[in-house]
């Protein structure tokens, strides 16, 4: 009988001591497994922090890329129709156009001259004539024609209505500005973009000779 119980008594002991090396074995893994998931979760978090700062940089990178296009774009597209300071006679700007980079340069020069028709001298005919080279530079040739009334009259006094000789020629405050006007705004000096390298005048396809518009008598360079 003490026998059988000793042999219990062992038994139990033995159980007892496999499941708490079990238990304990456990606990031991559960420990090491929670610490593995801690580390996962801290190499998570950096890693989800470095992502949302490269995130940030990307946009950032985008940002400025889409400012710096938005530059070249309206540098490269955006022109000025120039007039003069009545007091001073220099030139300022006074409106802008749009024109598409893809345009060829002698259709912007065409939008260019009928802006300026339109705005400053009453519609009258302002001419692209052609671009031409003359000394290895482009010069663009504009013709300044009087109205369809007017064609064919070479009396002044016999114009009516808009006239170039009459209206914008007359007075050194008339020709100065007219000229700067006309100048400045076919040159385009600020543009940084292809352009042409001076420009000369005609006068119902002949001489724009003026008194008081000297500078339209001759080739007018950009530098």
């Amino acid at each position: 009988m003490n026998k059988k119980i000793i042999k219990l008594a062992s038994l139990i002991l033995l159980i007892s001591m496999l499941i708490t090396g079990c238990s304990n074995s456990l606990k031991s893994e559960n420990l090491e497994l929670k610490n593995e998931i801690e580390e996962v979760k801290e190499k998570n978090a950096i890693l989800e922090t470095t992502i949302n700062n490269l995130k940030n940089q990307l946009k950032e990178q985008e940002a400025k890329m889409a400012s710096e296009k938005e530059r070249k774009f309206e540098s490269e597209n955006i022109y000025t129709i120039y007039t003069a300071d009545i007091n001073t006679y220099e030139k300022k700007a006074g409106e802008y156009i749009y024109i598409s980079n893809e345009t060829p340069l002698k259709q912007k020069l065409d939008i260019l001259v009928n802006a300026l028709s339109e705005i400053y001298f009453k519609n009258l005919p302002i001419e692209v004539v052609k671009i031409e080279e003359l000394d290895k530079k482009k010069i663009a040739v504009i013709n300044l024609k009087e109205s369809k009334e007017n064609k064919g009259v070479t009396d002044v006094s016999k114009m009516k209505g808009d006239t170039w000789a009459t209206g914008f020629f007359q007075g050194s405050a008339g020709g100065a500005i007219t000229s700067t006007q006309l100048i400045e705004t076919i040159l385009q000096r600020e543009y940084r973009g292809q352009w042409i390298d001076g420009v000369r005048f005609l006068y119902n396809n002949g001489n724009c000779d003026f008194e008081h518009a000297p500078n339209l008598a001759k080739v007018n360079y950009r530098k």
